[in-house]
């Protein structure tokens, strides 16, 4: 999971930063695989490790698998998966900029942004 997030966000995206921080090992992650390979992932924050709300980043979806809606799928099953667990908080997210309106069609808010993050223009996005 680590190589293929690090594949994306440092060397595709050429953003230079440490990929693993110290909220990892308190954050659930969702893999998706084909195969046995790994091809997408993501991690879920409780509630206080990242924002007050529970929250949903790193999402990665290989490129030789994007364009089938594995983000969709991943993101999807993921706020299901925070809902069971924390049925009364929101879903707070920081999203690259270039996503803002998938994430609209997912049912979040824009709350704040753009900003830099990374050197990369993100929202904060709420889903109430």
């Amino acid at each position: 999971m680590i190589k293929l997030r690090g594949s994306i966000f440092v060397v595709e995206q050429r953003c230079p930063y440490l990929d693993p921080d110290d909220k990892d090992p308190s954050c659930w992650h969702l893999e998706g695989l084909l195969g046995g390979q790994l091809i997408a992932c993501l991690r879920i924050a409780p509630p206080g490790a990242l924002y007050q709300e529970a929250s949903i980043g790193r999402v990665a979806v290989a490129p030789d698998n994007r364009g089938q809606s594995l983000g969709r799928e991943l993101m999807v099953r993921s706020m299901a998966y925070a809902q069971d667990l924390w049925p009364n908080d929101g879903l707070r997210i920081s999203g690259q900029a270039y996503l803002q309106e998938f994430y609209h069609t997912l049912g979040f808010a824009t709350v704040k942004g753009p900003y830099l993050e990374d050197d990369l223009p993100h929202y904060e996005m709420l889903l109430s």
